[in-house]
């Protein structure tokens, strides 16, 4: 099959859409506005029309027609026509939208070679040891838990002082309330809980002790007594194993390194004042 580029280059050498072309750059040149050698030039040339082919061919999956390619490239022509006459009628000033459609531009010009980069192991492992815990895979609980009912600050007084007055190894004498929820649960991550019991839920075991119950614990449907009888914390993690997200994580604050280091030198070119209202 052949290339984006080999078939712009013999659509650009069709008849029709050199036809199409001429058409639209004479109806530029008799509009009676005054010529203008940067502004008044459109060029569809081999970049152009493989640009127009791949952004065609990314939406629809197959390459365009002759027929089609006289579309695209008459709507080409007429979005830079459009956009040159509304930059001529000043159109792009005090509008926010462009503001930001341009700010976005520099941002990705700023951190392009940031984006492109390739961070060294060295560098990677230096982040890994920096912050070990948001790369480490997340702990396994074996825990059992009892539902005591809805949550109300009455149940929440009786469920503390049932839990201080429990004796040790025995669960706290309030009456529990039958639901579907399990009463134990094995080797779950904190996803599988928060996934049964809530994310309130699946928080609170990273503080709750081992080996004895606890509570009130909070849950999507109410308060709840437990006991985690086993917490399995994974190893330090490796980084073959981490790689991907330690350099996402490398990229994204290069990036950003790279964009406030270019701002920082664009703005020393300007004189900026701020005048506090009277």
């Amino acid at each position: 099959m052949p290339s984006s580029r080999d078939l712009a280059v013999a659509v650009l050498r069709e008849p029709l859409v050199h036809f199409l072309v001429a058409g639209a750059l004479v109806f530029l040149v008799l509009s009676g506005r005054p010529p203008n050698a940067t502004e008044r030039r459109i060029v569809v040339d081999e970049p152009v029309l493989e640009s127009i082919f791949n952004r065609y061919v990314q939406s629809f999956h197959r390459p365009p027609t002759p027929e089609e390619i006289d579309g695209l490239v008459q709507d080409y022509i007429r979005s830079e026509v459009y956009y040159r006459e509304a930059l001529r009628l000043g159109l792009d000033r005090d509008d926010e939208v462009v503001k930001k459609r341009m700010r976005n531009k520099m941002l990705a010009l700023s951190g392009a070679d940031a984006e492109a980069a390739q961070p060294s192991d060295a560098e990677l492992q230096a982040l890994l040891d920096k912050d070990p815990a948001r790369y480490a895979a997340p702990p396994r609980f074996t825990l059992q838990q009892r539902y005591i009912g809805a949550d109300t600050p009455a149940l929440r007084t009786a469920a503390k002082a049932a839990i201080a007055a429990a004796k040790p190894g025995l669960a706290p004498a309030l009456p529990t309330v039958t639901s579907a929820m399990p009463d134990r649960v094995d080797d779950a991550s904190p996803s599988d809980l928060a996934a049964e019991f809530g994310d309130d839920f699946a928080d609170s075991l990273s503080k709750a002790p081992v080996g004895r119950w606890t509570g009130p614990i909070v849950s999507g449907f109410g308060l709840h007594f437990v006991k985690i009888e086993r917490l399995k914390k994974a190893p330090p993690p490796r980084l073959e194993d981490v790689r991907q997200s330690v350099e996402n994580d490398w990229r994204f604050a290069a990036v950003r390194k790279a964009e406030d280091a270019s701002f920082k030198s664009m703005l020393r070119g300007y004189d900026v004042v701020i005048e506090r209202p009277r």
